[in-house]
């Protein structure tokens, strides 16, 4: 049995599960946790570029107490990743060298294309056992607290997918909205009213434009996957529809949603949730996405399952 933290910029995520080693394939999924561990907040709060002290010590108790979990959940081993806050930090070195002095596990720093890759291959994987890939080429769509992956296949396999790496996320998002809006990163944008919403989902779509689109193009032809916690979690949840969303409902609820202040929308999310809609559907504007189909897979799945990280 085997068990995968993924340290994300916003969340930490646990998954234990077994597994086959010799066929590659994860045959039982057996608890998951997350918990809110904001380290890109934290880091774009700070004047240096540096993680502060309290999110260090969070994360070690975050961490210690995922390992438990997994334990006593049957976990034999137990391996981490971290991600997008952890490769912009001044000092993530220091901040690693003083949680890993805390806790009984390994922790790797990984890049955006190996964190695209994972989320990549997890999501094949299930949407297949979920019969969601039919005669459309695929596009794997991951977004996180501080980074944003699209990986866009083609039928034809000789012709290598093409992988965007993104900075625009979950956290990075909301904060160049506050600054857009009032120069101020450090309040929060709820409730963001219609106009509010509307200038939201322009910035993302005129952010699309300039750093995507080219790279991209139209992804009118594709089936779209939408994986993480952005796609899973925070959009399928406030849309209300389990197996895929277009623009209209999007829009829909941005609007309706916008009218919220953080205690009416609650969860530990509250400041990232409503300016997420703004985001997707954002770029589903600028990419001819014509619908996404959120799917539970997060890089946690892949984890699990590459070598590398077992030996």
């Amino acid at each position: 049995m085997r068990g995968a933290i993924d340290i994300g910029s916003g969340s930490t995520k646990l998954l234990v599960a077994r597994v086959d080693v010799c066929k590659q394939v994860i045959t039982n999924l057996i608890y998951e946790a997350q918990r809110s561990v904001d380290f890109k907040e934290d880091l774009q709060r700070s004047k240096d570029n540096t993680f502060s002290t309290e999110i260090t010590k969070k994360a070690i108790s975050v961490l210690n107490e995922l390992n438990y979990l997994a334990t006593k959940q049957g976990a034999s081993k137990l391996s981490a990743v971290a991600t997008s806050a952890f490769r912009t930090a001044s000092n993530a070195k220091e901040t690693l060298d003083e949680i890993l002095k805390n806790i009984d596990f390994k922790v790797m720093i990984i890049s955006q294309k190996q964190e695209a890759l994972f989320a990549y291959h997890s999501a094949l994987n299930i949407a297949k056992t979920q019969n969601l890939i039919g005669d459309k080429p695929v596009a794997v769509w991951d977004i996180g607290g501080g980074s944003m992956q699209i990986i866009k296949s083609y039928k034809d396999t000789k012709t290598q997918p093409v992988i965007y790496l993104g900075k625009m996320a979950s956290v990075s998002f909301k904060n160049s909205y506050l600054e857009m809006r009032n120069g101020d990163k450090k309040t929060g944008p709820n409730p963001l009213q219609k106009d509010g919403a509307i200038e939201a989902m322009n910035l993302a779509r005129n952010y699309a434009n300039k750093d995507a689109k080219e790279l991209l193009g139209d992804l009118t032809d594709y089936t779209v996957l939408g994986v993480g916690g952005v796609h899973y979690y925070s959009v399928r949840k406030q849309t209300g529809i389990n197996n895929e969303y277009d623009q209209q409902v999007l829009l829909q609820t941005l609007l309706k949603r916008a009218k919220l202040n953080d205690k009416e929308i609650g969860g530990d999310f509250a400041k990232t949730d409503v300016t997420n809609l703004a985001l997707v559907l954002g770029f589903m504007q600028s990419l001819k996405v014509e619908k996404v189909h959120p799917i539970k897979v997060n890089m946690t799945h892949g984890l699990l399952l590459a070598t590398s990280l077992w030996k």
